[in-house]
């Protein structure tokens, strides 16, 4: 009884409201019976898995063959709650008919070297410095493997030695809230075979990360943390593919920040500007802006493309530099 809407509360989408899942199509009139039973328990208008919860929850996937792993029991996280939301947007504002859309939820990116606190940045007297790009381990990587042109690219590892070595350091998570990768006109790139050092598919694909931090800080450690992403990617995996695809198409890389309200978003945006272009000169191209989920509810519905979607709601904060 009610599985369907019970399986709705996957380790993806923890937690939910009345309110989201009707916008996701659901029929909400079983959730007082699921909390009745035991299954759900509710906290404010916001609902949760129990313990038998996660049970039943196996039994309903395996028996609809399922693949959605349940949530941690009574998971409640008003920045989860946000992340469901900001998807049940995209969703419903872009089609994306001649591409795919990936969304990875919270993924497990490493990210190394694993730097905190003034290892990674400093902020004094509104003067931003990236100090990770003095740590040994980082100047060795980029040092003894330079970017390399697209001419010079090749669709394999160029040092699978000390790629293993670099895998060996301490990592930190990236720490992102959603990841979506838009693999555009897919179909002319079917030619492409992959990369050995591209799991995540992130070659081909514009990518778009979202954060639900708010404030300077936090934010901070994040574009920090993917900044030294980035590199990695340059320089170790996939050298040469990721500004460029396979058929010499730029590529992009937006950290965005999203936030309930249009003035969070606004004045996160400002505080950042205030930063001045050192925020993204270490790793650029890439670019940050800020979003809130209010713009992006007042967009029309089923538009094409992203480049419909985020530019027309978003908050430019940084766009990438001109070399």
């Amino acid at each position: 009884m009610y599985e369907t809407l019970l399986t709705r509360f996957s380790s993806e989408h923890p937690c939910w409201t009345a309110e989201l899942l009707e916008r996701a199509g659901e029929e909400t009139e079983g959730l007082s019976s699921l909390a009745d039973a035991g299954l759900l328990r509710e906290c404010g208008g916001v609902y949760a898995l129990t313990d038998a919860g996660q049970a039943e929850f196996e039994r309903a996937a395996a028996e609809m063959y399922l693949s959605e792993r349940p949530a941690e029991s009574a998971e409640y996280s008003a920045q989860k709650l946000m992340t469901t939301d900001l998807w049940l947007e995209m969703e419903r504002c872009n089609l994306q008919r001649w591409g795919i859309k990936r969304y990875f939820f919270r993924p497990q990116i490493d990210v190394r070297p694993a730097l905190g606190g003034n290892d990674l940045f400093s902020l004094s007297g509104g003067t931003l410095r990236w100090n990770y790009t003095a740590h040994s381990d980082y100047c060795a990587m980029t040092e003894t493997h330079p970017l390399v042109s697209i001419d010079e690219r090749r669709p394999e590892l160029p040092d699978a030695a000390a790629l293993e070595a670099w895998n060996k350091l301490p990592a930190a998570p990236l720490g992102i809230d959603m990841l979506l990768l838009c693999d555009y006109d897919f179909e002319n790139y079917l030619d492409f075979r992959g990369h050995p050092g591209d799991p995540m598919r992130l070659i081909n694909a514009d990518r778009f990360a979202f954060s639900a931090a708010n404030n300077v800080n936090d934010q901070l450690g994040i574009i920090g943390r993917y900044h030294l992403w980035l590199a990695e990617l340059r320089h170790l995996r996939i050298p040469g593919f990721l500004d460029s695809d396979s058929h010499e198409q730029g590529s992009v890389n937006w950290l965005i920040f999203f936030a309930a309200t249009q003035k969070e978003a606004e004045d996160e945006a400002q505080r950042l500007r205030e930063l001045g272009s050192v925020l993204i000169a270490p790793a650029n191209p890439m670019e940050i802006w800020t979003l809130s989920l209010e713009s992006l509810k007042k967009l029309a519905p089923r538009q094409e493309v992203i480049w419909d979607v985020l530019p027309a709601a978003g908050i430019s904060v940084f766009r990438s530099l001109q070399r």
